[in-house]
């Protein structure tokens, strides 16, 4: 039989076609049904494809649990490979690869799969993650590319090619496609989020709150991921409008407790908090909540990008002897890393992780040090731009505390040329200015953050 996508699908029933476009659709949307999707294959065994899919769903969690059951599922499809066509024996081998943490051959496979299967949309979607995981922007968009032709009334796919070209820096590109998914229909939350990336980059804060709070109707239904990533999303834009305290009421009503034991809900609770104190907000107990849920994830090590975010929650909530456990233990991950995954591991996470940890307990010099260090390899880890930002952002807090402030304002003088619309940028190029003793220039950054502030004052009022 075929799937609603026109694929043949081997030992389908009607149940198992239902069963497959419910995933495709839910997935790609980011909807919060998947587990029925589950249910079905617990109950089917016979179709290579339920097994197939509920491996991709289990190994995306990231966790210990997730990956014993992918693996289950994935040993299920494997035994059933006699069975299969050309393109299902693909998914094995490239849901193999995952389940061996090959994500390289995972994602080239995939690839391949986009040019021979152009309308296997969850192929091309599994591809994206591992790009997007990998820190493979060209891929992104290639992925995406190669199934835009068989795929032109599709708006998912108008949405995972917006995101391919807002992370290869392709703004204009990005904000049309993720605008044109939105009017094909107004419910995809990836095509918003894409968006939002566009307007963040821009400098575009006011624009960005209204575009997100919008859309934020249709966010009810998602997953705890998307719903927690978009808000987080809006949370950004209020910060960089001087709006902290409405950024931490998000924080406690819709960016954690959705599902706290879930990575991506974790790393979102890590960026933001970290990014609240940066602007001198004062968080409470709320580390200690959070190191709550990551005290168990010290030797996981799916992903650097989620490994670092980790470790910093840790350091912040107080949690010494964890820390160290985990630099130790990251820097074996590290020593025990494949080819093309030891710059993310070793030039990038370990000096990362020590620098994050110095910048915690106060030691600026070297959490300047070693988070410069690792900052030109930091692609790698995976990650979108505005996610690796919060470590760009604590290297500058960490130059500025320590003193070095000819490298400070340096890079303060890049983020403003990229976007002169945030107030705490000029006010970071007032202070350094002072310090080095360029008065004018001082005061003349302190009163263009003084009248962006106002405006945005205004604009709220």
């Amino acid at each position: 039989m075929k799937d609603g996508q026109g694929l043949e699908t081997s030992s389908a029933t009607a149940d198992t076609i239902a069963a497959l476009d419910f995933l495709n659709a839910e997935w790609l949307r980011y909807g919060n049904r998947l587990g029925e999707f589950i249910a079905v294959a617990d109950r089917d065994e016979r179709t290579p494809m339920l097994q197939l899919m509920a491996a991709c769903l289990t190994l995306s969690m990231d966790s210990p649990e997730g990956e014993a059951l992918g693996k289950r599922y994935l040993a299920k499809a494997t035994a059933l490979a006699g069975g299969a066509n050309d393109r299902e024996r693909a998914w094995i081998a490239a849901v193999t690869a995952w389940a061996d943490r090959d994500i390289d051959k995972a994602l080239n496979l995939h690839t391949a799969m986009a040019s021979q299967w152009p309308r296997d949309l969850m192929s091309a979607k599994i591809g994206q993650l591992h790009a997007f995981n990998t820190g493979d922007n060209e891929a992104l968009v290639a992925i995406a590319e190669r199934i835009l032709p068989a795929n032109a009334d599709n708006h998912f796919v108008h949405g995972m090619r917006a995101f391919g070209l807002e992370q290869c820096h392709r703004i204009a590109e990005a904000e049309a496609s993720g605008r044109k998914a939105v009017e094909m229909n107004r419910d995809d939350p990836w095509a918003h989020h894409a968006v939002a990336h566009c307007l963040e980059t821009r400098g575009k804060m006011l624009e960005g709150v209204a575009w997100m709070r919008s859309m934020s109707d249709t966010w009810a239904t998602c997953n705890s991921f998307m719903q927690t990533h978009n808000w987080w999303h809006l949370g950004l834009f209020l910060i960089d409008l001087d709006r902290a305290d409405e950024a931490l009421d998000l924080y406690d009503t819709r960016i954690w407790g959705v599902w706290k034991e879930f990575c991506q809900d974790q790393v979102n609770a890590v960026s933001l908090l970290a990014r609240l104190e940066l602007r001198g907000v004062d968080v409470g107990n709320r580390w200690v909540d959070v190191a709550t849920y990551l005290k168990p994830r010290l030797h996981e090590h799916y992903s650097p990008f989620l490994d670092l975010h980790y470790l910093y929650g840790l350091a912040r909530a107080g949690e010494s002897s964890a820390v160290t456990e985990m630099l130790a233990s990251l820097e074996d991950r590290a020593a025990s890393a494949k080819p093309f995954e030891r710059t993310a591991w070793a030039e990038a996470a370990v000096p990362a992780a020590h620098g994050l940890a110095a910048h915690a307990k106060g030691d600026f010099a070297e959490a300047a040090r070693l988070l410069g260090q690792a900052l030109p390899h930091l692609q790698s880890i995976g990650g979108s731009h505005a996610q690796r930002a919060l470590f760009e952002s604590l290297h500058l807090d960490a130059l500025m505390k320590a003193g070095w402030n000819d490298r400070a304002l340096a890079l303060l003088q890049a983020g403003d040329r990229y976007r002169p619309t945030v107030p705490e940028t000029k006010r970071g190029l007032a202070a350094v200015y002072g310090k080095l003793g360029r008065t004018e220039e001082a005061m003349t950054a302190a009163y263009q953050a003084e009248q962006l502030a106002r405006q945005y004052r205004g604009a709220k009022a």
